[in-house]
């Protein structure tokens, strides 16, 4: 069976029940009773977001990007990720997307692509996070929130690439962003000038 194949794509879950047991300005946590089309019954414990968190991938008129590093509360851990941010889904996330990398990076205006919408986490929740590329940036100074203690690494988009590949970049969405990315250069699947500023990242 191919990618491109029709198999069964029809919904196999019939809900019977929800109880939503705890929520925020961020999610709600809900379990539904469900019921598959085998006849099985069980409860699924789901995450629905009020938000979505989106990536950008910043690319200068050199081909070089930025990072930025942070210590992650939950991870527990310092970590390398592209300009991120969230805002509630009623909001476009185009306008997140270039708010965001304005504030970490003080890059600006520009031309922006979607390259998709990946699904964070999809056996439990049903978080989407949309990741953009951005070129032909204003650079001005960063306007981040003072508790954001963030360091700004500019590299080569190669390098991005590598540390995408090798695990030094550990955030998903931020390796996934950047991989759809470099998977569109190598097929010429890009705006020409993108195409033309990163020549030579291949």
């Amino acid at each position: 069976m191919s990618l491109t194949s029709t198999p069964d794509r029809s919904n196999p879950w019939q809900t019977l029940e929800t109880r939503r047991f705890y929520e925020s300005p961020y999610l709600d946590m809900e379990e539904d009773t469900v019921l598959h089309r085998s006849g099985c019954t069980h409860p699924y414990t789901a995450a629905r977001f009020r938000v979505h968190g989106i990536a950008v991938v910043p690319i200068l008129c050199d081909g070089s990007t930025r990072l930025i590093g942070q210590y992650r509360y939950l991870a527990k851990q310092f970590t390398w990720e592209l300009p991120r941010g969230s805002d509630p889904t009623s909001i476009p996330a185009i306008e997140t997307a270039k708010r965001e990398l304005a504030e970490e990076t003080g890059l600006r205006e520009g031309k922006w692509l979607e390259l998709f919408r990946p699904l964070a986490s999809p056996g439990i929740t049903d978080e989407r996070a949309p990741c953009f590329v951005a070129w032909e940036l204003d650079e001005t100074e960063p306007t981040a929130h003072p508790e954001e203690v963030l360091t700004i690494c500019r590299i080569p988009f190669r390098d991005a690439v590598t540390a995408a590949a090798d695990g030094t970049i550990c955030d998903a969405v931020s390796i996934a962003a950047i991989l759809a990315l470099y998977a569109r250069l190598l097929r010429g699947d890009l705006p020409q000038d993108l195409l033309t500023t990163l020549r030579g990242q291949i």
